[in-house]
């Protein structure tokens, strides 16, 4: 269907379904489409169209807002019709009509899409794709394809534009819309198809865990660096109180972890090595030049122990694992999809880790190493939240750098959030990363925020708060469409109870 091989459009136009015109007032990127009698039955929000342009082109467009009018049933005057219809009677149809209004994805007339600069004439007819015409052969030349259009057949995969994977994605919709069917189906197959290899950061342990028995590791098993350290002992202690004091025992704690050896064989000895060496360094630093301790040192040690007798020794666990993140690497390229089961310990413990392993990824793209690694991260907010906090601080940051960087040296972030901004979203920062999104349902508190991924695309909030499970709108770089094309795609039978995508 390429431009190289001509189209033979007489034919095309034969083969295909008439069911509309254009009405007037017409633009080169909008109409509206006046439906022939009997066609509301079968023509449906999403459908793809094919405009015949009386003005001399062909144009792919697809259908988004119907609506239905009868002059007899207007509701600002009293008609005959409103008489009739008061009554329990049936109105005249005379004047009935339906119809959509037509969002222009391109001129296709030389067999691949191009932007429209002719104005579409009224009258110019409108036909339907049917199964043996793909309309999706219009859009891109690529072999990488996720899910099918929703609105079409099971052969209409959607081309993806693959060289933009690496500029970062996120996958938006609330609990139940499909994000980790999508995920586990479409875009890490994808991801690996293109040639990453895809660490997954499972939050709860429940998304992605239990369907890579054979490539889990536990968030235990990994050794954290010593400023991941610091600041997850920082967070578990309370900062010592915070203020002056607090950031100067802060300071002390930072020595203990870069010059003692301070871990032992299990999590209670580590606590007590931990305590002991911060003491001696409060003491050698509060000497007074009579060899006793200071004032401030009695202070210092008091807070140390008050704020240790908080610590217990599952608190420390987390610094028990003995995996370098640099083994965590190795292992993924072996397996090809790695997955980190956070699900046990608190939130400070999960993102120490995260902060661990990050650290490590941006040290090898800042020594220029191709990566071609995707992180897949599940609850992003629970990294990235619009008002960080604490580590949160960190682990936020730390993402804006990987995304800087991940775009030059092959580092892809897939973001899975429930919202998108706002307090159920991730940090606008972060989120002006996200070069790609696939949004599905969409939380009510979000219909602000999504509408401006939609303008002029006349994807409505209404539409986004009822899509169905497993139905997701591309928008962004890797979608070959101008405008946001609505996807969906199959998941196992054995998988398939309460779903209803496809």
């Amino acid at each position: 269907m390429g431009g190289e091989e001509g189209i033979d459009w007489s034919s095309w136009t034969k083969s295909l379904e008439q069911i509309g015109v254009i009405a007037s007032q017409s633009t080169e990127n909008s109409a509206i489409m006046v439906l022939q009698e009997g066609k509301e039955g079968t023509v449906t929000n999403e459908t793809l169209v094919l405009i015949d342009n009386r003005a001399g082109n062909k144009i792919l467009a697809v259908c988004r807002g119907g609506f239905g009018y009868n002059d007899a049933l207007r509701t600002s005057a009293y008609t005959p019709g409103i008489a009739y219809a008061k009554r329990g009677h049936g109105p005249s149809s005379s004047k009935e009509y339906f119809g959509f209004r037509l969002v222009v994805i391109g001129d296709v007339t030389d067999g691949t899409v191009k932007q429209n600069t002719m104005i579409i004439a009224p009258g110019s007819p409108v036909y339907r794709f049917n199964e043996r015409l793909n309309p999706m052969n219009f859009l891109y030349r690529s072999r990488f394809t996720v899910g099918y259009y929703a609105k079409g057949h099971k052969s209409w995969t959607i081309p993806l534009m693959a060289d933009y994977l690496s500029h970062h994605i996120g996958v938006f919709g609330v609990t139940g819309s499909g994000k980790s069917f999508l995920c586990r189906y479409q875009l890490i197959p994808l991801l690996r198809e293109y040639g990453y290899d895809v660490l997954v950061l499972d939050w709860k342990g429940s998304d992605y865990a239990p369907y890579y028995p054979d490539n889990v590791i536990s968030m235990g098993d990994v050794e954290l660096d010593d400023s991941a350290v610091v600041s997850y002992l920082a967070e578990a202690l309370g900062y010592f109180g915070g203020g002056d004091s607090g950031m100067r025992m802060v300071s002390y704690l930072e020595e203990v972890i870069s010059t003692s050896e301070w871990r032992g064989r299990t999590a209670t000895e580590t606590k007590e090595r931990l305590l002991y060496n911060l003491l001696d360094v409060i003491k050698e630093d509060n000497l007074e030049p009579t060899g006793k301790l200071g004032r401030w040192g009695y202070i210092y040690q008091r807070k140390a122990m008050r704020a240790f007798e908080r610590l217990s020794p599952d608190d420390l666990k987390p610094l028990m694992g003995t995996m370098k993140p640099s083994e965590i690497i190795q292992l993924l390229r072996e397996k090809g999809v790695l997955v980190m089961d956070l699900s046990y310990g608190s939130k400070e413990q999960k993102l120490s880790v995260f902060l661990s392993l990050t650290r490590y990824l941006k040290r090898l793209m800042e020594e220029k190493n191709e990566l071609r690694i995707a992180l897949l991260i599940d609850e992003a907010p629970q990294y990235c939240p619009w008002q960080p906090r604490g580590l949160e601080e960190k682990t936020t940051k730390t993402l804006i750098e990987l995304a800087a960087l991940g775009r030059s040296y092959k580092l892809s972030l897939t973001l899975v959030s429930q919202g998108i901004a706002g307090e159920i979203g991730i940090n606008a920062a972060v989120r002006r990363n996200l070069n790609t999104l696939f949004i599905g349902r969409i939380h009510p508190l979000d219909a602000p925020e999504a509408e401006r991924y939609f303008a002029n695309s006349f994807v409505t909030s209404d539409s986004l708060l009822r899509l169905p499970e497993g139905h997701f709108y591309i928008v962004g770089k890797v979608n070959p469409s101008p405008v946001p094309l609505l996807m969906t795609f199959e998941i196992p039978e054995h998988e398939r109870v309460g779903w209803g995508g496809g």
